[in-house]
């Protein structure tokens, strides 16, 4: 049976999904919506249509870019990442886009929802396996 990886990046107006397959890393699909104000009425909608075709229980982990950006659309995106952790018994990178930035692939991607699958890839494959709760506290 496969297993999949999701990414999401909600630090800007435009809300980014990727799924890449792993053991290997393989990109599969990438969307993207300009939201701007409407993250949070259209959020769920966007990931229930790119996430057609795929089962939430060959999710394996959720990568998530944690800011610097929009305080609020970023905790959206935080909000929800940590959600499906819990709800699947999954872990949950938060992963700042400063490292998605500087992220030095091997190859020549430079995309960074990619550079964010493949930062959460390595941490998952080397055993590093956080609760969701971990991936940026909301209360400190």
């Amino acid at each position: 049976m496969p297993q999949f990886v999701l990414a999401l990046n909600t630090t800007t107006g435009v809300l980014e999904l990727a799924i890449a397959q792993v053991n290997p890393l393989i990109y599969l699909k990438h969307s993207e919506w300009k939201l701007d104000r409407e993250l949070s009425v259209q959020i769920h909608t966007c990931l229930a249509e790119f996430m057609q075709g795929y089962n939430w229980s060959d999710l394996v982990f959720v990568a998530i870019a944690s800011g610097v950006g929009s305080f609020t659309s970023t905790r959206i995106g935080i909000v929800l990442a940590r959600t499906l952790g819990e709800q699947l018994g999954i872990p949950v990178y938060a992963i700042s886009c400063r490292d998605v930035e500087n992220y030095c692939p091997i190859s020549d991607q430079t995309d960074p929802i990619m550079n964010l699958l493949k930062i959460g890839y390595e941490q998952w494959s080397n055993g590093n396996s956080p609760s969701w709760s971990e991936a940026l506290p909301l209360y400190a």
